[in-house]
Formats: structure tokens, C-alpha cells, sequence
């Protein structure tokens, strides 16, 4: 079986070398060929092998009787219909391949962007992570001025305190000292003095 193929600048569609057909001025066997004129259109018909190599004889002869305007209108819908079906076929992949190639780009769009928020991500962890680095250092800072500041205040406490307790001893002091001055100058001691003397 022999395989067709169209050749649209002469308008036929050759359709191999048959067996039963007849032999060209070449004494080759003839190729069978399906002319698209639009007089004889789908009307097949006998020319010599050589003819696209050149140096063909020019054998023609048809191999399918005329056919009507009827026929020929048939055959020329048919055609139609199937250019169109094959038309429509083609609009439908290309219809097919944009949808996906629009999820394509989605994808690839969606990865990028999760790509830039994992870096994103990263950039942020880092930057809380020096900035508790930061804040920590400051706490430690502050803590170590409050106990600064605290154990500056004890020690001033304590001075206080002990001027306080100084002063104290100096006012008993004087005080018994007064005291002491008045019960002699009081004669207070009197009895005393003899006791003493006994």
C-alpha cells in the first residue's frame, strides 16, 4: 500500500505507482495521482513517474471517469469539513498548550516566591537574632549599673549609720557627763562621799 502525499503547487495528490495501471512513453509504470482543479476535482488520473525529477514524456491519461457538478461539490465540502475539523483540532492543542503553559509559569513563579520568602525568612531570624544579642547585652549592662548603683547606696547607708551611731555616743556622753556635773554640784553625792570615806 502506497503511502499519498500532497504537492500543493500543482494542486494533486500523488498516490504511488500502481500495479495496475499503465506504462508511460518511458515504458515505466504509471503513478496514479488525484487531481484538485476545480474542474476535475478528487478526479484521479495516470502521469509518467518522472515527472518532478524532469525529463518526463508527458503521459496523462485519466484514470477515473468525469464526474458530476454534483460530486464535485460533494467531494469540495468534504474537503472543506475536513480542513476545517482539522482546523478546529489545531485551535483546540494550541487552547490546551496555553493552560499549560500559563501553570508552567505559575509554578515557576510560585517557587521563586517561595524561594525569596525562605531568604526573607533567614534575613529576619538573623536580624531578631542580633537584635535579642543586642538587647541582652543592654540588660546585662543595666544590671550590672543597678548593683553598681545599689551597692554604692549600701555603702553610703552605712557611713550614715555609723556617723549616726557616733553621734549618739557623743549626746550619752554628754549627757551623763551633765548629769554627772549636776548631782556634784547638787550636793546630791553627800552620802556617797561618806559611804566612801567609812
Amino acid at each position: 500500500m502506497s503511502v499519498s502525499h500532497i504537492t500543493g503547487s500543482s494542486g494533486t495528490v500523488e498516490s504511488g505507482a500502481s500495479t495496475e495501471g499503465p506504462k508511460c512513453y518511458c515504458d515505466l509504470k504509471a503513478k496514479s495521482t488525484i487531481a484538485f482543479t476545480k474542474e476535475n476535482f478528487g478526479r484521479r488520473f495516470w502521469g509518467c513517474v518522472k515527472f518532478k525529477d524532469g525529463g518526463h514524456c508527458n503521459y496523462f491519461a485519466w484514470r477515473d471517469p468525469k464526474m458530476c457538478s454534483y460530486g464535485r461539490r460533494v467531494i469540495t465540502k468534504l474537503r472543506a469539513m475536513h480542513s476545517q475539523s482539522r482546523g478546529e483540532q489545531c485551535t483546540w492543542e494550541s487552547i490546551e498548550r496555553e493552560p499549560r503553559h500559563e501553570t508552567e509559569v505559575i509554578i515557576a513563579m510560585t517557587e521563586q516566591h517561595r524561594e525569596e520568602i525562605v531568604n526573607m525568612s533567614k534575613q529576619h531570624c538573623i536580624e531578631i537574632e542580633k537584635l535579642n544579642v543586642q538587647n541582652r547585652a543592654n540588660i546585662d549592662a543595666m544590671i550590672v549599673q543597678h548593683r553598681l548603683e545599689i551597692d554604692v547606696e549600701r555603702r553610703v547607708s552605712d557611713v550614715k549609720i555609723s556617723g549616726y551611731r557616733a553621734a549618739l555616743g557623743v549626746c550619752l556622753f554628754l549627757i551623763f557627763g551633765i548629769f554627772a556635773a549636776h548631782i556634784f554640784s547638787t550636793g546630791l553625792c553627800t552620802p556617797l562621799k561618806l559611804m566612801l570615806a567609812a
